[in-house]
């Protein structure tokens, strides 16, 4: 088991870390019809279970996870206020009325598989992340850590599209400062719980300020790198999409988006499929809104098992489209959405996703649930 999660670790950093370049030439003989992958890694993707130094670092030190991501940072922080930002773990249909809002089942077996949340962002601020990570990562030089492996970290970011540069600037000095950092950003524009701010990836038009503030950052801070392991890979969180000019409007954004390095084609890195799912409603046994919203309305994002069609069918679509093009075709596809064991990573595996992320279900099992994924 340990020979496969060197194995699987040494493959998202190819996947992830290493230049395109270098990656399409280890790829390009390939067939396109499927992404070159042999073993899927599984991590967790941005939620409330990644949130603090201690949870951070759990999940750094587990065996089967193939990175680590932060929960969603803003520059300056966000207001977190618990009897607003909730969520709620269900069946499908109805959430019991004696279910706990904010809390993980103790018992998974008898709780329900699905979530809803009204979450935003998190409190700490994307500097606070990177300290923690650099006091994470210092462990190992110490030996009190037992992971030796260069674990890349996804920091997970959102804002306005100068924020967005600006947090590149942080991770790009962060990682120019420590060589043994393994550092990606992913930023998430598929939020669907800020009031009055719809997620931009379903506007084409901010989508595109988006990948260019990215591009530029990029192109600024690439030179400064040591090694090319060292320049921070960028990736794009994308909400759950409904029809094919939807899939096609980003794709083409996508090649648009071109990569100032000769040789590269589009700018973005890898992208995450999928966000929660918006307007949805849970309500309680006396038909009552199960949680609360910035809004008052109760309605929020649907994730776990409810969603994990919707996300199987947004993997392979954008998995197909970015193969029709040279110039996307090597963009890692990073598969999220109501896995919680080896055969839901088969799944977006098959369709697919080169990594695979989980957020309800490390809420329902904790840490363990990546063991559970690996079928060990």
């Amino acid at each position: 088991m340990e020979r496969v999660q060197c194995k699987s670790r040494r493959i998202i950093e190819e996947r992830i870390t290493l230049s395109r370049r270098e990656y399409g030439a280890k790829s390009s003989s390939r067939p396109t019809e499927k992404h070159p992958i042999t073993v899927t890694i599984t991590n967790n993707s941005a939620s409330p279970w990644a949130t603090s130094i201690e949870q951070i670092a759990e999940l750094y030190k587990s065996e089967y996870t193939g990175a680590v991501t932060t929960r969603t940072s803003l520059l300056e922080g966000f207001a977190e206020d618990p009897s607003v930002h909730q969520y709620i773990y269900h069946n499908g249909a109805s959430a019991a009325t004696n279910t706990a809002i904010n809390t993980d089942p103790k018992d998974p077996s008898t709780s329900g598989a699905s979530t809803l949340n009204t979450l935003g962002y998190s409190p700490f601020t994307l500097s606070e992340y990177l300290g923690h990570i650099n006091e994470i990562v210092g462990q190992r030089h110490l030996g009190t850590s037992i992971t030796t492996t260069k674990k890349p970290f996804i920091l997970s970011v959102t804002g306005t599209a100068d924020e967005i540069a600006m947090a590149y600037a942080l991770i790009a000095n962060a990682a120019e400062m420590d060589e043994d950092l393994r550092l990606c950003m992913e930023v998430n524009l598929s939020c669907p719980n800020i009031h009055g701010l719809p997620p931009p990836a379903y506007d084409p038009t901010q989508l595109a300020e988006y990948l260019e503030a990215i591009s530029d950052s990029k192109a600024t801070y690439r030179g400064r790198m040591t090694t090319p392991d060292s320049v921070p890979r960028v990736g794009i969180k994308l909400p759950p999409y409904t029809y094919t000019t939807q899939f096609e409007t980003v794709v083409a954004k996508l090649l648009a988006a071109k990569s100032s390095e000769p040789g590269e084609g589009s700018t973005i890195d890898f992208v995450t499929c999928t966000n929660t799912l918006g307007s949805s409603l849970i309500l309680n046994d006396d038909l009552k809104p199960a949680v609360n919203s910035e809004a008052g309305t109760g309605i929020g994002g649907l994730a776990g098992a409810a969603l994990h069609p919707l996300a199987l069918g947004n993997v392979a679509t954008i998995r197909r489209l970015l193969d029709q093009h040279e110039d996307t075709k090597n963009i890692l596809v990073i598969g999220v959405g109501g896995v919680e064991d080896h055969a839901g990573v088969q799944r977006m595996q098959s369709v697919g996703a080169g990594a695979v992320g989980c957020a309800s279900a490390l809420g329902r099992f904790g840490v363990n649930v990546f063991k559970i994924m690996s079928g060990a």
